[in-house]
This record gives C-alpha cells, structure tokens and sequence, in this order.
C-alpha cells in the first residue's frame, strides 16, 4: 500500500517541484509596469529594486550614458571616413535587459522591426558597459561592429566592418582607452588606405596620413612626436587637391610661416597660388597678412627681418661690384668677413640718432600696429582717446618701439 502512496505520490512531488521552481526563478517584467527611480529599475508601485529580465525597455532608456558615447564613436568616425553617405543609426530600437537589484547587469539586446533585426548586444556589469559590444546595420543583422570594453574604457581588439563589401575596414587595438596599436582605416569599396595613425609605445608617433574616398588623393598629413605634433602639418582641398595650408610644429607650438592657398574673389574657389598668411615664433604670431588673424605685434621681430633683408641686398652689392672688378670666387672666410662687415654697417645706420621720417603709409602702419596691440590686451570696449593716438603718432614719427 505504501508502494502505492509513494507512486501516486511521486508525480505530484514533481509537478510541485517545478511549480516552486518557476516560483523562485528568475522573474520578468514588461517596461510598461516598470519604472525608474534615482537611475535604478523598480516594479511599479514596488519599494524595493528590480532583479531579473526586463523587455520592450526603449534603447534611449539604457544608452544615454557616457561611456556609450566613447564605445560608439568609434564605429561612426571610423564609417564617416570608410563608407560616408551610409546612415549608421538604428531608430526605434527596444531592448532586453537584465538587471539585478535595479542595475543594469548582464546581456543585453537591442532589436527593430519587432524584434526582428538586431540593433545592438553588450553586457553590463553592475550598470557599466564591460566586454563586447556589438552594433548591426539597420535592418540587416549584418554587424557593423565589435568593439570591445573594460568597465566603460575601451580596451582590446576592436573591428569594424563596411556596409558594402563585408570585410573588415578597422582593425584597432586599445589599451585602457588609449591607442596600443597604428591605426588604419580602408575604403570599403575600393579597400585602399584612408587614413594611419602610427602608434609607438601607446603613443602616437610617426606621419599621420589622410585620403580621400577610395584613397586616391592626399587630404591630411601631419608628423607627431609622443603624442605632441612636431614637423610638417598639411591640409589639402578635398575637390581638388589643391594645398589649403601648411605650417610648421616644434614640439606642439607653430614657428614659421603659414602658407594659405588664394581664393578667387569672383567664384570663392581656391585656387593653386599660396601665400604667407602668418608667421609665429615659439607659438606666437609675430606676422598676419589680415591683423585680424590673431596677429600680436612684434616690433623687435619685424625690424631683425628688416634688417636681414638690408644685410642681403648689402652683400649682394658689393659682390656684383666684386665680380666687376674680376673677383667672381671668394672663398668661405671672404665670405664671412662680407657678411660681418655689412651686418655692423646696416646696424650702424639703423641705431643712429637721426630717424628719417617716414612715409604716411608706414605712419599709419605704425599706428594700427599699436591699436590692434591695445585692442588684444584690452578688449574692444575700452576707450582709446585722442590724446593716447597722438602719443601713439609721435613714438612712430620717432621711431620708437612699442
């Protein structure tokens, strides 16, 4: 008889046993009776956190976050440059996620179309993005990429892949969000080189380079140091590969000229003709061909150029007079001696007493040299008054430096 008991019993003790089990398993709840309290999910009307699955949680819920903006720019810079014209944004995505006392914890999946078509997948440990995190072209479960994480910061191997031909455009390598290994993009039609960012040491050092579409024609190119920019830097138009500027770096401050491409009044194009738009020295505009460039007023600059060019023509003339008199060769020393002499010659008549007077063009130069120096230190709303111009006029009449 208690063999029998036992027998009838048995599945019923089953039947119980899964009942409890569904009972203590892991719960689920639709978003719709969900809500969100000081960032944590709750059951509506519940006091305490949420711990289980939450569906139809809409993807602007759980992804505005900053670290999601690091992890996504990735695949959207690196797309804008390989496969521009590509809309890269999934819309009305919801998700599926876990949670445990109210924190995102675990997969979660981002889908559109009801549920059709994968948006995104990455997992959460205890509310931050931490592993891979996988984006999909819209309306394709195609993956577009897989970036991967560390606690929010990107770290590994990370690909993405163009629209149009599969393979991988990026292949990049982080390091506690930094660069570990040289950066390269591919066109995705054409899988030439976009652009390289070498990377030394966990720092980016060597020439960077930059093409446009199907990497036929230079757009960019720059040289960097350990991370400091130190060399040539040049920007190109991208219609016609005419230069649009060059200058120079020394450890991260520009010196030298900066040249600039014309532009043609009548059609606004560039064209290819350059000129000096600024020079600096130790990062400082001693020169602009438009004062509104930024240009700060180096007097003493301006007149060491002057000078130079007087030194120049200076030994220039008294070799053509040299070579008159048959003396075409003069060795290194009678070179130097030339040079000497005339240096001492023009800084002797530079530093004599009587200034010549000068022209009004350069009179006026000279005045708005010192106006635009007063309007950098002062700002544009302070006063200059009749008698601060007058000052002004007399100090250029005379020479004298700012």
């Amino acid at each position: 008889m208690k063999t029998i008991i036992k027998a009838l019993l048995a599945p019923c003790t089953s039947v119980a046993a899964a009942l409890l089990l569904v009972a203590c398993g892991p719960s689920t709840l639709e978003f719709r009776n969900a809500e969100i309290v000081q960032g944590k999910f709750y059951r509506q009307g519940a006091d305490k956190p949420f711990s289980g699955k939450i569906d139809n949680v809409p993807s602007n819920t759980i992804l505005v976050r900053k670290e999601f903006d690091v992890v996504s720019a990735l695949p959207t810079n690196v797309l804008d440059k390989a496969a521009p014209d590509i809309l890269h944004n999934a819309m009305g995505q919801v998700c599926e996620v876990r949670v445990d006392e109210g924190v995102l914890d675990g997969a979660t999946t981002c889908t559109t179309g009801s549920g059709k078509f994968k948006a995104y997948e990455m997992t959460f440990d205890q509310g931050v993005l931490t592993g891979e995190f996988k984006f999909y072209f819209p309306g394709t479960n195609k993956p577009k990429a897989v970036v991967r994480t560390d606690h929010g910061v990107l770290d590994g191997r990370s690909i993405v892949y163009g629209p149009e031909s599969g393979r991988e455009v990026l292949n990049v390598t982080f390091k506690q969000g930094k660069l570990a290994q040289t950066e390269e993009i591919f066109d995705d039609q054409s899988g030439k080189l976009v652009r390289r960012i070498p990377v030394e040491d966990g720092a980016i050092t060597g020439e960077i380079v930059e093409y446009v579409k199907h990497g036929t024609q230079l757009y960019y190119r720059s040289h960097v140091q350990m991370g400091v920019k130190h060399g040539l830097e040049e920007q190109y138009v991208h219609e016609s590969g005419i230069l649009e500027y060059r200058q120079n770096w020394v450890m991260g401050q520009l010196n030298g000229d900066v040249l600039r491409s014309k532009r043609d009044p009548k059609t606004e194009r560039t064209v290819n003709e350059q000129y000096v738009a600024q020079r600096y020295a130790n990062g400082k505009v001693v020169y602009a061909a438009d004062p509104s460039d930024g240009y700060i007023p180096d007097l003493e600059r301006i007149a060491e150029d002057a000078r130079r060019e007087k030194v120049r023509a200076c030994v220039k003339e008294r070799r053509d007079k040299l070579a008159q008199e048959g003396r075409d060769f003069l060795n290194d020393s009678a070179i130097d001696q030339l040079n000497a002499e005339c240096y001492h010659a023009v800084v002797a008549a530079t530093s004599s007493t009587s200034v010549a007077a000068p022209t009004p063009a350069k009179l006026q130069g000279c005045i708005d040299a010192r106006i635009v120096a007063f309007r950098i230190q002062h700002g544009d709303e302070e006063v200059i008054t009749a008698d601060q111009l007058s000052e002004w006029e007399t100090e250029c009449r005379e020479g004298k430096r700012s």
